[in-house]
């Protein structure tokens, strides 16, 4: 951490306590970090396909006949995948799949 500015310098106890701040700001993200994982546990395997082809951009259509799958099952593997992880829509959860290891 590093703490900069035009103001006067702080004295060894401010500094003490920033820091001992900062220990626990980083500790709380930690932990945060490990709940935002915890979701891809419940992913099913077509689930993880689905959202590994759409990061490479193909559209459902391309995705149906790739996996020998309907579109309508396709889009219904990624509105699961997206309700799990907790997202919005496809991208959102392509995104965090990304962020959290799930998928590359």
């Amino acid at each position: 951490m590093m703490i900069a500015g035009l103001g006067p310098t702080f004295s060894q106890q401010q500094m003490m306590e920033l820091s001992y701040i900062a220990a626990h700001v980083f500790e709380r993200l930690a932990q945060i970090r490990i709940l935002d994982v915890k979701p891809s546990d419940l992913l099913t395997e077509r689930e993880v396909d689905c959202l590994n082809w759409t990061a490479a951009g193909k559209t459902s259509a391309e995705i149906a006949e790739i996996l020998g799958l309907s579109e309508h099952t396709v889009n219904h593997y990624l509105n699961r995948a997206a309700k799990k992880l907790d997202t919005v829509n496809r991208t959102q959860a392509v995104a965090k799949a990304l962020r959290i290891g799930l998928i590359k």
